[in-house]
């Protein structure tokens, strides 16, 4: 009896062991840590208006061939926003949903939602700017919302409402033109000052603008208390500069950011005139500011006419994707590619092309003939002299590994959906 329950026992293990497919992902050998890369996908949904994600591992950002997203994981059915890396997870800001999704991926590809929390009270929020595996930021209208990304909780709140300018009259875009909406779009740290872009709307359904000015609100981050629900004794002031136009990406390309700091601590902030199509109302070229490392003004001496450098005037540029030493990538877009029936073309349409451009000779160069949706997929991954660079039409998705030396490019990975790479580990 003892020998036949010794085998029945063996036979049941072997049984579970073979059909078990939680037991193969939990192998310590296959499963140990996070992944080292995931490939982000976002195919469009049947109501034409949304979009679904989907992650899963790829071995390497040099992995070619067609990958669909059969052993993907769905992070979000529906949504619209941005999808992020911090810490070794993937962040979901989705502004359709008002949430914002932690997600983890091992190295055998199991996915696991590690929490969220929700932001309705943001309106319709901005890029997250992570401090620490404890602190986190994220803007929206009047307020600046507080989180911990490693534990997915709120803990407080800075609270910009005493400087909103809603209601303000503007005379712009057409005289007696008024503020009816503003918002936090996107947040950079640098040392003790947080700088977030402002975006004032004349009709926020379709992301009019009220103003032709760059606006930025600088915080003090050593008066901020992550516990307050107030924090105003943190306010310093907003800052302006005539010569460009609004900054912030709001989630834009899937997760770009156009304020970035550079080697030396300088910010640089992309002017872009694309959100509403405004370039034509607003009347100025696209261009780059520079706020001084340590600085709250923007820097008087510094301006970069993005559209004199590449495709010329009248020619809008966004998406800020910089790899070092001064240069980085955007794309570029050609008006005569809009279609004229759609309002929302210039962030669904192929109409944009990339280019590379330079801060410091401020000069730019043709990175490809191909048109992509730069305002849905932009966000790249840079590596060893090489970018990885997403491309999308109506009918195709894939990644482009461009050598930033010579430009010359491979394709590498074509998808199911829009694509981007992020680095994990």
């Amino acid at each position: 009896m003892k020998n036949r329950l010794i085998a029945l026992s063996v036979m049941l293990l072997a049984f579970v062991s073979c059909n078990s497919k939680d037991d193969e992902a939990t192998d310590p050998s296959t499963d140990s840590g996070s992944a080292n890369f995931a490939l982000i996908t976002r195919p469009q949904n049947s109501d034409g208006m949304s979009f679904s994600a989907y992650m899963q591992k790829i071995e390497s950002p040099d992995v070619t061939g067609t990958i669909d997203n059969a052993k993907a994981h769905e992070i979000s059915a529906s949504h619209s926003g941005g999808v992020y890396e911090f810490q070794k997870s993937v962040f979901v800001n989705d502004y359709q949903n008002k949430s914002i999704t932690k997600w983890s991926l091992s190295n055998a590809n199991n996915g696991e939602n590690k929490g969220s929390i929700m932001v309705p009270e943001l309106g319709f929020q901005g890029n997250i700017a992570f401090k620490d595996e404890n602190t986190a930021y994220i803007g929206g209208s009047g307020k600046i919302v507080i989180f911990n990304p490693s534990t997915m909780t709120k803990t407080g709140v800075i609270d910009w409402s005493s400087m909103s300018r809603v209601g303000q009259v503007t005379n712009f875009p057409t005289t007696g033109a008024a503020i009816q909406a503003d918002g936090v779009t996107e947040i950079i740290i640098n040392g003790n000052y947080m700088y977030a872009a402002l975006y004032y709307m004349n009709d926020f359904n379709t992301f009019t603008p009220a103003t032709t000015t760059c606006d930025i609100l600088v915080i003090d981050l050593t008066k901020v208390n992550n516990a307050s629900s107030n924090n105003a004794d943190a306010l310093v002031k907003i800052i302006s500069d005539t010569r460009g136009s609004f900054t912030g990406a709001w989630n834009t390309g899937g997760g770009v950011y156009y304020m970035n700091k550079t080697e030396n601590g300088d910010l640089y902030v992309l002017c872009h005139n694309v959100f509403g199509g405004a370039r034509n109302i607003i009347g100025k070229p696209a261009c780059m500011l520079r706020i001084k490392n340590g600085a709250t003004e923007f820097d008087p001496d510094y301006y970069f006419n993005l559209e004199a450098a590449s495709q010329g005037n009248g020619n809008p540029v966004t998406n800020f994707e910089y790899y070092g030493n001064g240069k980085f990538l955007a794309t570029v877009l050609d008006p005569s590619k809009l279609d004229p029936s759609n309002p929302y073309s210039y962030n669904t349409d192929a109409i944009f092309r990339w280019w590379s451009f330079d801060l410091n000779t401020k000069t730019a160069t043709k990175v490809d003939d191909d048109y992509t949706i730069g305002g849905k997929v932009a966000r790249c991954y840079f590596s060893n002299g090489f970018a990885y660079v997403p491309f999308a039409s109506k009918t195709s998705n894939y990644i482009n590994k461009i050598n930033l030396s010579t430009l010359s490019k491979t394709k590498t990975i074509t998808t199911t959906g829009m694509s981007h790479i992020l680095k994990l580990n």
